[in-house]
């Protein structure tokens, strides 16, 4: 009996080792939050994750902070393009897609197209009324971002008028922009944000201008000593194939820029 509990012992200890070999290695990809949901989607459709499992955190550490999680962590979470300062810290990136801008106005403003000359107008405090515009004769409420703000760094970048813009009031979270533009304050005001948020928001509208198309790439940055790591270059292949362009297109984002 001692022989056999002995035996026993040894085959569950054999099996314990057999199993661990195949338990799949977790992956905590954490980051900046407008990045959130296209990383949880490519996890959920990565081909070649047998020996891996992922997680995706829903809480945002920020831009900055996926830089930081890539130290400790194969990947952090982008919410934006890496800048030379941050590409000097030895990171590199794999864009994942480019989630399109919108700008949205209220519904009682009586307005839903223009022009990017008006925008700028409106930005920098020159039109202060909707009715210069065809609208309502009410006050126009510019509601913006914080100065670091992902989406709104970009837009600096590509328009140079947002650096002088004139916002009447700064929110530090897209949830509070969505929030407002659902309140009385929001039926006359103009804000932006990634488009996917405000598809869903009845009361406000996505305004049509004329020039105005702008994508902020969103994806997964690494510490370039896992340049040859297997997982990163599997990511790689698979964020660059016509079967991924074609998942994010149809989820409503732009094909990354590669």
């Amino acid at each position: 009996m001692r022989k056999l509990s002995v035996y026993l012992i040894a085959v569950f200890f054999s099996v314990g080792i057999s199993f661990s070999c195949f338990a799949s290695e977790m992956q905590i990809i954490a980051g900046a939050g407008p990045s959130t949901k296209i990383v949880k989607m490519f996890f959920e459709e990565f081909p070649d994750s047998s020996a891996y499992s992922f997680e995706v955190p829903p809480k945002s550490i920020k831009h900055a902070g996926g830089i930081k999680a890539s130290g400790t962590n194969i990947f952090g979470r982008t919410g934006r393009p890496l800048n030379e300062k941050e590409k000097s810290l030895n990171k590199d990136e794999i864009p994942l897609a480019q989630i399109p801008v919108a700008i949205v106005v209220g519904q009682d403003t009586g307005v839903t197209k223009i022009d990017l000359k008006q925008l700028e107008e409106i930005i920098t405090g020159k039109i202060e009324n909707w009715k210069d515009l065809g609208g309502s004769d009410h006050k126009i409420t510019v509601i913006g971002r914080e100065p670091t703000e992902a989406l709104f760094t970009i837009l600096k970048v590509k328009y140079k008028f947002f650096a002088d813009a004139k916002f009447d009031r700064v929110f530090k979270k897209d949830e509070a922009i969505v929030n407002l533009m659902m309140s009385p304050i929001g039926k006359y005001a103009i804000a932006f944000g990634a488009k996917p948020n405000f598809e869903n928001v009845e009361t406000a509208r996505i305004l049509s201008i004329d020039g105005f198309r702008v994508g902020v790439s969103l994806g997964l940055v690494y510490d370039l000593s896992n340049s040859d790591h297997a997982l990163v270059n599997s990511v790689k292949t698979y964020a660059s194939s016509e079967e991924w362009s074609k998942t994010v297109i149809a989820a409503g984002y732009l094909p990354p820029e590669n």
